[in-house]
């Protein structure tokens, strides 16, 4: 089953995405996802290309099922700082959703984030990311995914 976990995923997407600001607003911009497996579905990698308000940018998520451990690791490489490989989230899938959590520096500070993906088995999945701040998960981003027609 690990292998299949992510098909949903295989594709081109058009991704609407809202991400809250510095001063807790939301903004919201487009984005378009090409995503293929790896390693004969024990892995995937995403291209990201984000056309926010302050410009284009790519990114680039990778994720590969650890064996040993039963867990999917995903990691994030930002295309404008390709130096920095985020920390991997860890998880699996659930109940109808894929939950991946761990630390993540944000502002020099370690924070506790949550990745979630939900309507899975639909055409149009949706992923939300949260920070554990203040003793409660507080969504920053969201996407709801749209098949591309390309």
């Amino acid at each position: 089953p690990e292998a299949a976990d992510w098909c949903f995923l295989v594709g081109r997407w058009n991704v609407p995405i809202r991400r809250r600001t510095a001063r807790g607003s939301w903004e919201e911009f487009g984005s378009t996802l090409h995503n293929w497996p790896v390693m004969g579905g024990s892995g995937n990698v995403g291209d990201n290309v984000y056309h926010a308000p302050s410009g284009t940018y790519r990114g680039m998520s990778v994720r590969a099922f650890d064996c040993s451990a039963r867990l999917w690791r995903s990691w994030w490489l930002d295309g404008r700082t390709p130096r920095d490989i985020a920390p991997a989230l860890s998880g699996g899938f659930a109940n109808g959703m894929a939950t991946l959590s761990g630390e993540e520096i944000a502002g020099g500070k370690k924070v506790q984030t949550r990745s979630q993906w939900s309507r899975i088995d639909t055409k149009s999945p949706r992923w939300e990311q949260a920070s554990y701040t203040d003793g409660d998960w507080q969504t920053n981003w969201t996407a709801d995914f749209e098949r591309s027609a390309s």
